[in-house]
C-alpha cells in the first residue's frame, strides 16, 4: 500500500441559532429560529490545491429522516481560512447525513446516499488529480453527534511491465461476479452496495496511447473502482488500437480512501518482449 496524503475528517455539533441567506445562491427565506449551527473541525481536506484549510466557497449539503432535504450549509466568514469552522444552514433533524461540497441538483436522503462511480474513465497521470476527477464527494453519516466525512471509493494502479515500449490505449477491468461501476449507495456503516443496474465492467480510456515505459521508468494507470475483496477480476489490454492482452488476476483487495489516510492498491503485469508474448505471471503487490 502507498499513503500519499490524508484526505478528509470533519468533526460536527450541532445546535440551533440563526444566520443570514447564502451569499451565492437564492434560497427561500426561512425563519431564523429553524437554522442549524454545525462546527466543522478540519484536520485536513483534499484539495486539487495543497491548501488544508477550508476555502470560501466550501458549502456542505445536508439531510435528516424527520426533517431536511438536501439542505445547503454555508462556512461563516470566520472560518475561511482556518481548520475550525463553523456551518449554517436551514433547520434538519432526525438521523442525519452530509455530503461535501454541495450540489443543488444531488438526490439523496439520510439513509442511504447514492454514489455513482462512472464506467468509463479517462488516463490520468497523477493519483491525486484521477482520484479526485471520479470521486467528485465525501459522505458522512452523524453518529454521536459527530460527522467523520469519508470517500466511497477505492484506486487501483497498475503497471505495465515490458520488455519493449508498448501504447496501450485502454485498459478494462472486468468482473465476472462482482459490479464494479454505476449506481451504489453508501450505507452509515461506510460500505458501498451496487445495485442491479451497476456495471461488471471499468475501461480506461488511454486517447491516442499512453507508452508502457520511458526508460527504465513504467508508466502508471490509475482506476477508480469500487472497494472491496475481488476473486476474480481480469484485466484486458488495448495494443495500437487491438485488443491483444487478456489476463486473470489472483485475490485483489482495493481499499476504500480512508479518513486521513489515501491508500492505493498496486499491480503490477509483467510482460517478456513484444505483444505478441505476453507471459501469465502472478500479481505482485507493492
Amino acid at each position: 500500500m502507498k499513503k500519499l496524503f490524508n484526505s478528509i475528517i470533519l468533526i460536527a455539533a450541532v445546535v440551533v441559532t440563526g444566520c443570514t441567506e447564502h451569499k451565492d445562491m437564492e434560497f427561500a427565506p426561512v425563519d431564523n429560529s429553524g437554522y442549524t449551527i454545525i462546527q466543522a473541525n478540519l484536520e485536513t481536506l483534499l484539495l486539487e490545491s495543497d491548501e488544508r484549510v477550508w476555502p470560501e466557497d466550501a458549502y456542505i449539503g445536508v439531510y435528516g429522516t424527520e426533517h431536511g432535504d438536501n439542505e445547503c450549509y454555508t462556512i461563516k466568514d470566520a472560518g475561511v481560512g482556518l481548520k475550525n469552522a463553523t456551518f449554517y444552514g436551514p433547520f434538519v433533524s432526525g438521523a442525519i447525513a452530509a455530503y461535501y461540497p454541495y450540489d443543488p441538483s444531488y438526490i439523496g436522503n439520510a439513509e442511504g446516499m447514492p454514489v455513482v462511480l462512472e464506467s468509463e474513465q479517462e488516463y490520468g497521470a497523477d493519483a491525486v488529480a484521477q482520484f479526485l476527477a471520479y470521486t467528485p464527494r465525501a459522505y458522512a453519516y452523524m453518529k454521536d453527534n459527530v460527522l467523520d466525512f469519508i470517500y466511497p471509493n477505492g484506486l487501483l494502479h497498475i503497471t505495465v511491465e515490458t520488455v519493449e515500449t508498448l501504447k496501450i490505449n485502454e485498459i478494462t477491468i472486468s468482473s465476472a461476479a462482482s459490479r464494479l461501476s454505476g449506481l451504489g449507495i453508501l450505507g452509515n456503516d461506510g460500505t458501498l452496495s451496487m445495485t442491479e443496474t451497476a456495471d461488471s465492467t471499468v475501461v480506461l480510456n488511454c486517447g491516442e496511447g499512453v507508452l508502457s515505459r520511458e526508460g527504465d521508468a513504467f508508466a502508471d494507470f490509475y482506476i477508480v473502482l469500487v472497494p472491496g475483496q475481488y476473486e476474480d477480476l481480469s484485466i484486458s489490454l488495448e495494443i495500437d488500437g487491438e485488443p491483444t492482452f487478456r489476463k486473470s488476476l489472483p485475490p485483489v483487495s482495493v481499499e476504500r480512501v480512508n479518513a486521513g489516510d489515501f491508500a492505493i492498491t498496486s499491480v503490477s503485469i509483467k510482460a517478456q518482449g513484444g505483444p505478441d508474448s505476453f507471459i501469465d505471471t502472478p500479481v505482485e503487490f507493492e
